[in-house]
């Protein structure tokens, strides 16, 4: 199916929603009949929204989109009971669930209080291995540091031993760069030590203040006692694997499956059953495993809304951020948006 530019898609989006289409596609048959599944990621504490775009987003700007949904009339479940709804084909009109990748303390901070305020219910897919590591998560954290730093060109010999110059302010610059440290990461095993002393040494490089960072726990996982402190709250916690990787090895994917439903249970005292593939990366043999570990449903990150023939373990989400129009999020909460042709997917190749 060919694909739309960002520009032709705006265009039919405009003229959808000025002749009233939007507004038809909301509230027909076909739209109740299918659950929109958003998947958040980071909400940014400072100015992470800047750095990624495509990944986090403000908090007005996350207050602004839900609001949206609630002037759409949409009905908000929690991921469970929507599935289970759709499944015996009793959804309610323009049905929503929320969900969050990964667990980050920017969810405790920024997402919840929008979302306890406005009463939405919300899964939180949590990678529990930072948890018990208050540490930032290294290949996002070398990332940012080189964005925080984006105004000159360094070379990061005593890092990485390439004499190589990396030009910071542009987007290739700062990806070789990145490419160079995680690489040094990965060639010589580091422990999750060495990786947070190796962050340490490239932000004293850069001039940047990782004490600071630390201290306002910038691209860190929830703590325990948060997670805990949620989950009584009502948060609902689900599988995301314990270190945030899908191994292609059977033994190793189950164990990560295991571990972080274990650590879950024990942080929540309940079982969680579904899943979200880490990146959204996913393969064919990975839904026999999830079935074998009685899994009930695992989202993806390609877009789409989910119907009753929906695959249970591929399961589409649209995935707000701060570069998402407001346009755009009408249009998927309509439902509009799942009409254009699209061929965006995470599949492994």
């Amino acid at each position: 199916m060919p694909t739309l530019s960002y520009r032709a898609k705006s265009q039919a989006l405009r003229a959808a929603r000025f002749t009233g289409a939007f507004r038809s596609i909301r509230d027909s048959r076909w739209r109740g009949r299918r659950l929109l599944i958003l998947g958040y990621h980071g909400v940014a504490l400072e100015d992470e929204h800047e750095w990624d775009a495509a990944l986090y987003i403000s908090q007005p700007r996350l207050e602004s989109q839900l609001r949206t949904l609630r002037r759409a009339g949409c009905t908000v479940l929690p991921l469970d009971e929507a599935l289970r709804a759709l499944e015996d084909g009793r959804l309610p009109p323009r049905s929503v669930a929320i969900t969050f990748d990964d667990g980050n303390h920017d969810f405790h901070e920024r997402a919840f209080p929008v979302l306890q305020a406005l009463e939405l219910p919300a899964t939180v897919y949590l990678t529990t291995y930072h948890c018990d590591h208050e540490t930032p998560v290294f290949r996002p954290m070398c990332s940012y540091l080189l964005w925080k730093a984006r105004d000159r060109t360094i070379a990061l010999a005593n890092l990485t031993g390439s004499h190589e110059s990396f030009d910071l302010r542009t987007r290739d610059g700062r990806l070789r760069a990145a490419a160079h440290v995680t690489q040094l990461a990965d060639r010589e095993h580091y422990s999750s030590a060495d990786k947070q002393r190796l962050a340490e040494r490239l932000a004293a490089a850069l001039g940047v203040d990782f004490d600071r960072l630390m201290a306002r726990r910038i691209l860190q996982i929830m703590r325990p006692s948060s997670v805990q402190q949620l989950a009584a709250a009502g948060v609902d916690f689900q599988l995301h694997t314990h270190r945030h990787r899908a191994p292609l090895d059977r033994d190793l994917f189950m164990n990560e499956i295991d571990e972080n439903r274990a650590r879950i249970q024990r942080l929540t005292g309940t079982r969680p059953t579904h899943f979200c593939y880490p990146s959204g990366n996913y393969r064919p043999e990975f839904v026999t495993w999830l079935e074998a570990a009685q899994v009930v449903s695992a989202v993806t990150c390609d877009p789409g809304l989910v119907s009753a023939t929906s695959p249970h373990f591929l399961l589409p989400r649209f995935m707000p951020a701060e570069s998402v129009s407001p346009l755009v999020f009408e249009a998927w909460l309509t439902g509009a948006a799942d009409w254009l042709p699209r061929r965006r997917t995470y599949a492994y190749r």
